[in-house]
């Protein structure tokens, strides 16, 4: 049994090079030093994001929108190539084709929707119609909103690659619309004291069922134990005109990462409340002066700043298992976005 130094792949015999190029020498038989943190930097510069962002927008408009597909999918491209573990880069593999057929579906959905609204005003009457629009209306976005973060989730994990190997989210819409309907109502019931409590359950449900390279990701935290943080920003919002928030932040990063393991390796993260608000303000001053050309700037200075505070406490040893590909549509990536509720760049890394 050999262990790649540099990035923990666990082989049965010992090859000549591993798939992240690290040379083994000849005969020998490495072991992954138990030490040896598994550390994530970020590469990426504002200058090149900031090319991309132009292109984005100038081509999108002599195309009437239809490169924007093409140019989120670069600009993806770009920033996960730009995060690195151990020196070697993610990967983002979704294309603007994706992308479009992803917004296809949703604007097919809305015609649907305005469709059906408008031929029950025609065989209720306005006043009948009024209700029964209002009661799909809600039932609908009920269902769209867990549809939306279960299929962001899949779509981006299933697009993501670290060292030629895809991750993979395996689970359950319906299981995940549970525990959103039932942490809203909880969270609505309690004044939005089980907030914390519902945002871990559902972070540990999509965690645990987040698999790489035939190993599944752990979550052992529990929500109560965020339940008088979160009290105590609530009590300190407004006292700090709202600054506290970041304090909480801080505290609720490191809880998540503290609490997720990957190959019984658990993540470290040191973020801190004084460090979000200087990053936070420095950025939002960086945006404002240069009448927003220095976003791209921004978005790097962050994603700097997270990878900087999240490491693996070790490399894992990483099992070659063969792992089937995950049939996943751009559509619930799409919705998001459309209500908000979109992942981000988290639904990729957790930032």
């Amino acid at each position: 049994m050999a262990y790649c130094p540099n990035c923990g792949t666990e082989y049965e015999t010992t090859p000549m090079r591993c798939n992240c190029g690290y040379l083994f020498s000849p005969g020998a038989t490495p072991v992954l030093p138990a030490s040896e943190p598994g550390r994530f930097d970020f590469t990426g510069d504002g200058a090149t994001l900031l090319v991309l962002y132009l292109k984005l927008i100038f081509f999108s408009i002599f195309t009437l929108g239809i490169y924007s597909f093409w140019g989120r999918a670069a600009v993806r491209q770009y920033l996960w190539s730009q995060i690195r573990l151990a020196g070697q880069p993610f990967a983002f593999h979704g294309t603007g084709k994706e992308l479009l057929l992803g917004w296809l579906k949703l604007m097919g959905l809305v015609i649907l929707f305005y469709g059906s609204a408008g031929l029950a005003l025609v065989l209720l009457g306005e006043r009948k119609a009024g209700g029964v629009i209002g009661l799909v209306f809600i039932l609908g976005f009920a269902l769209l909103a867990p549809l939306a973060l279960h299929g962001a989730i899949r779509y981006r994990w299933s697009r993501t690659s670290w060292q030629g190997r895809r991750f993979a989210y395996r689970g359950d819409f319906w299981k995940l619309t549970t525990i959103v309907w039932t942490g809203l109502f909880l969270t609505a019931i309690s004044l939005s004291l089980y907030l914390p409590v519902f945002i871990t359950n559902l972070r540990k449900y999509v965690v645990e069922n987040t698999w790489f390279g035939g190993q599944q990701f752990e979550f052992s935290g529990e929500g109560k134990d965020l339940l008088w943080p979160y009290v105590k920003m609530l009590l300190l919002f407004f006292p700090t005109l709202t600054l506290y928030r970041f304090w909480y932040a801080a505290k609720l990063g490191n809880f998540n990462w503290q609490n997720t393991k990957f190959a019984g390796v658990p993540f470290r993260s040191t973020l801190s409340g004084d460090g979000l608000l200087i990053l936070t303000f420095t950025n939002l001053i960086l945006t404002f002066f240069t009448l927003g050309i220095g976003l791209p700037w921004a978005v790097c200075r962050q994603l700097r700043y997270l990878t900087e505070n999240l490491q693996l406490e070790q490399l894992p040893r990483v099992q070659l298992l063969a792992q089937a590909a995950t049939a996943a549509s751009a559509f619930g990536d799409t919705l998001g976005e459309a209500l908000g509720t979109d992942a981000g760049i988290d639904a990729g890394f957790g930032l």
